[in-house]
């Protein structure tokens, strides 16, 4: 592999540089907008019962190249795509995977109390649990893993939720993975966190936090020195929410992506909102990028109906189209969870009906493409919708650092140039109120189907070029 000029300093960077194309901000999509997905309850086929609806996790524990998911509690280990078997409990409860210690094997975050379970490549955990102190919150509702202080080990921050009174948030940095030493952070005061979601939004090479804070409390956007040291400027970038009669949202959880194409990193906040109008609805929050500080300007509901228990939202391309498609779901008997599709201008149309997906209320969502054909697939409410995709080319992207760096490669932002669009996708470990996307890279290419070129900037400042064909999983390690 070649290395060249080094692109984005600490973040890995992944570019593909696709011929011209016809974009259009209209039912066609950017790359051509097919027939509508229609969703199959993948369960019974796939030999599933008594799945859970608690908080999902996709990641590949086992290395056989088939994405396994926690759902709350249980592992259900994935068997080549056609049959899912629950093998243990993961851990206590909600989590995420991450490789901590760089080995190569997914290790497993249990944020509501705490433990972490070390992956020992025979399908077995270990308690490690002592190597992170004692926490100052008696609950959370999630937390964000990423090399904060770009040393090239994973840390976690982890939000303080209510018990009842609000509890502290607080940030670990790994010493090597022996240990994690615990970072009084500088709060004005705790608030009751939900989500925390982490991103390179302002692409200076480290990785940023936003924390979703509920009971009309103002959110946080943790900016990052690059060394592990953050100041709160929410307020600054517009992104704390809005105060309109006397009261900021119930902000459940949040999720960042690249919603309009243009390289930049967005955010969407979704907000459970009581019917008057003083409470902060959901809102997508366009980045205004490098000319504008990296700011950002609210799009409010953008085209999507309001109700008043909405929680949870994950961000995917469902449809291949290369627009990131929202899934969001609800809590209230009365109201019910809805997919939007992007259509490219900052509105999106309700494709809830259409696309028969499982609707159930709960906080439970997240995308994978759990059988490997190229198109996402969406766990929620304790069932696996099946995506049979629509014809649409696509391109799948695992990153390996190796020992030497994040090998998990959290906060890589890749760049897809489509005529005159750039379409940014990113890798996080967890989304919305504490779910998990599957970390490989997935981008919709809709008509194209001519190989693509990869520029890949990895964390230490390498960077490799390689040319691939379409409609594949590609494996770049670093060398």
């Amino acid at each position: 592999m070649s290395h060249i000029t080094k692109i984005v300093s600490g973040a890995a960077v992944l570019i593909l540089t696709l011929s011209a194309v016809d974009v259009r901000a209209d039912d066609s999509g950017p790359l051509g907008h097919a027939a509508p997905i229609v969703f199959e309850n993948a369960n019974e086929s796939l030999g599933i019962s008594g799945m859970s609806a608690g908080n999902a996790a996709w990641g590949d524990y086992n290395n056989d190249g088939w994405v396994d998911v926690t759902d709350g509690g249980n592992l259900w280990r994935n068997e080549g795509g056609r049959k899912f078997v629950k093998v243990q409990r993961a851990g206590p409860t909600d989590g995420s995977w991450i490789d901590f210690d760089n080995d190569g094997w997914l290790d497993y975050y249990a944020w509501q109390s705490g433990r972490l379970f070390r992956n020992k490549g025979d399908g077995t955990f270990e308690d490690v649990s002592d190597r992170i102190p004692e926490r100052p919150m008696s609950n959370s509702r999630g937390a964000a893993w990423g090399d904060y202080n770009n040393d090239g080990y994973l840390d976690v921050y982890v939000g303080g939720y209510e018990t009842p009174g609000y509890q502290p948030d607080a940030l670990y940095l790994s010493e090597e993975a022996r240990a994690f030493k615990f970072i009084d952070l500088p709060h004005e005061k705790n608030r009751p966190a939900r989500g925390v979601t982490a991103a390179d939004y302002d692409n200076d090479g480290d990785v940023d936090i936003y924390v979703s804070n509920y009971r009309l409390e103002p959110n946080l956007l943790w900016q990052n020195d690059g060394k592990g040291g953050f100041t709160d400027v929410g307020v600054q970038a517009r992104v704390d929410g809005d105060k309109p009669l006397g009261a900021w949202g119930h902000t459940i959880g949040s999720s960042w992506g690249d919603l309009d194409n243009d390289g930049d990193i967005d955010l969407f906040a979704g907000n459970f909102s009581h019917p008057p109008a003083y409470q902060d609805r959901p809102k997508f929050y366009e980045n205004l990028g490098a000319e504008q500080a990296y700011a950002f300007s609210d799009h409010q509901l953008a085209g999507v109906r309001w109700q008043e228990s909405y929680a949870h939202p994950a961000l995917g391309d469902f449809d291949n189209d290369g627009y990131l498609d929202l899934f969001f779901t609800c809590v209230y008997s009365g109201d019910k969870p809805v997919l939007y599709r992007n259509n490219g201008n900052w509105t999106f149309s309700e494709v809830t009906g259409e696309s028969k997906v499982h609707l159930s209320n709960t906080y439970q969502g997240a995308w994978a493409d759990f059988d490997n054909d190229g198109d996402l697939d969406l766990l929620t409410g304790g069932v696996i919708n099946r995506n049979p995709g629509n014809g649409h080319h696509w391109l799948k992207v695992k990153l390996d650092g190796g020992t030497a760096m994040n090998r998990d490669a959290i906060g890589a932002i890749a760049r897809v140039h489509v005529g005159g669009h750039v379409i940014a996708r990113h890798v996080e470990s967890t989304t919305g109120e504490g779910n998990q996307n599957d970390m490989t890279l997935h981008f919709g290419l809709g008509r194209h189907d001519q190989p693509v070129k990869m520029i890949i900037t990895w964390p230490n400042g390498d960077e490799q070029e390689i040319t691939t064909p379409v409609d594949r999983l590609v494996k770049v390690a670093h060398e």
